[in-house]
């Protein structure tokens, strides 16, 4: 059975508040179960943990009392090659960020200008975007835990289904792919199914999400460059198209992706050829995309923010995935197998049953968060039930919010009104979770779906009280 690890971050940060804020932000985050984070203080205790202990990726401030600017992220790229580092600072310089990116930073984020989300995707992109150049260079062609394709749980025929579309599109090798469905519903794991039933399963398997790097950013990530492209572009670099060749990429929230940039991807779909910035010649290239979305790419095209030529394109091969809520047979299946899983990472030897209580609350959930969501309850569940061998209701946190149809009227709530502006709509929301929560900042910013920091900020912008 494949094990996924959590990842080590080490933070970097001196400022104590603002290290306290950034694991808050992590642990708001929907990846905060993948996630453990150590804290150094200064460059010198960074150093000395970095050589005695494993991270994978670093948390980089570059203003540190022994320790200031660029300088800072070179003296770990100088010592520490292998760690893919995030820089994370008060100072807004383009000119900076240029520089630190090109000199081998992962990403430069601004403090107070980057949300939960966006910040703990940046450091799984860093992990990811570092695997995928060891594995252009020879050094680990798979990411650990992608080594086995593991199986889609499941009995339902909407699941079958998929599965049966799976092996079709897995007999060829060039057709592009293209999965839709909800947030969580499993479209990596589709894709992970598809590369590796197919005949570039040898090949690499090269992943990368579109909203986790910066426009500004993303072509050069893709697509590479030359020396002397731009200033401090020392030496060429491979894009994800080239390390991904004889294999395939993954190309997750497509509809992310600059429609500036789209050209570029037509042009790898139609002629099998990129141009690397800075390039005078077309390199030809023999990789399969697929490509991944949870919006309606087709409302994008008709808005103009998606090209329509390269939506066709495609769109030759569409996998739908269903929502957990229309194949609720698959929830009792899958939750015993993350609840094997979970047994298993805590090193529990005594197999763990579902009481009947927690089995009726699971199939009476209608699971917003789909599959992800189930195996996020499932593990917190695994270990509060602690050394017992029965999971019960009492275990599963499961957040019981209204879910919301996108076929369901909109009908009046009391203490709105549509004379309202957007601002006094606003705060009278807010005000009205903070009641519903008795004051509490972190279960309100989770309700509201924004993180403790720009809660908190609105809070005092608009006079509420928080606990």
């Amino acid at each position: 059975m494949v094990k996924v690890n959590l990842m080590e971050i080490l933070l970097v940060e001196d400022n104590q508040a603002d290290a306290r804020l950034l694991k808050e932000m992590l642990m708001d985050s929907s990846l905060r179960d993948r996630f453990t984070i150590a804290h150094a203080e200064s460059m010198k205790e960074a150093a000395e943990r970095l050589a005695k202990e494993h991270f994978d990726v670093a948390l980089l401030d570059l203003m540190l009392p022994d320790s200031v600017g660029i300088d800072t992220f070179k003296r770990v790229r100088r010592s520490f090659p292998s760690i893919p580092v995030v820089l994370l600072t008060g100072l807004a310089d383009e000119n900076l960020a240029a520089q630190a990116v090109r000199e081998g930073a992962q990403d430069y984020l601004i403090k107070g200008q980057v949300a939960p989300g966006p910040l703990a995707r940046s450091l799984v992109y860093a992990i990811e975007r570092s695997l995928s150049e060891r594995a252009g260079r020879g050094a680990d062609r798979l990411s650990p835990g992608s080594r086995l394709r593991p199986d889609m749980v499941g009995t339902s025929t909407a699941l079958s289904d998929v599965k049966s579309l799976i092996t079709t599109v897995s007999k060829t090798s060039n057709t592009s792919v293209l999965i839709t469905g909800e947030t969580g519903t499993g479209k990596e794991l589709v894709a992970n199914a598809i590369h590796y039933s197919s005949s570039r399963s040898d090949g690499p398997f090269i992943k990368l999400n579109c909203s986790a790097i910066p426009d500004t950013l993303m072509e050069a990530e893709l697509f590479g460059y030359e020396k002397g492209a731009f200033t401090d572009a020392r030496q060429s670099k491979k894009g994800l198209f080239e390390l991904a060749d004889g294999g395939t990429i993954f190309l997750d929230e497509i509809g992310d992706t600059d429609i500036r940039l789209q050209p570029k991807l037509l042009q790898i779909l139609e002629n099998r050829t990129l141009r690397k910035l800075g390039g005078v010649g077309d390199i030809r290239i023999d990789v399969r995309v697929i490509a991944a979305t949870n919006v309606d790419l087709s409302e994008m095209v008709r808005l103009r923010r998606f090209r329509e030529d390269l939506f066709y394109r495609l769109n030759v091969m569409v996998i739908e995935l269903p929502s957990l809520r229309e194949r609720k047979e698959d929830v009792l299946p899958i939750a015993r197998h993350f609840l094997k899983d979970g047994a298993e990472a805590v090193g529990s030897s005594v197999p763990k049953t579902l009481g009947q209580d927690a089995i009726d609350m699971l199939l009476n959930y209608d699971w917003p968060g789909n599959i992800r969501e189930l195996k996020n309850v499932i593990e917190r569940a695994v270990i509060l039930a602690g050394p017992g061998d029965e999971v019960r209701a009492e275990h599963l946190q499961i957040n019981h919010l209204p879910s919301v149809r996108s076929n369901e009227p909109l009908v009046p709530i009391a203490g709105y009104s549509t004379e309202m502006s957007l601002e006094e709509l606003e705060k009278a929301h807010i005000r009205n979770v903070l009641e519903k929560t008795r004051g509490n900042i972190t279960h309100a910013s989770r309700i509201l779906g924004i993180s403790r920091l720009t809660l908190r900020e609105k809070a005092k912008k608009y006079g509420l009280k928080e606990e």
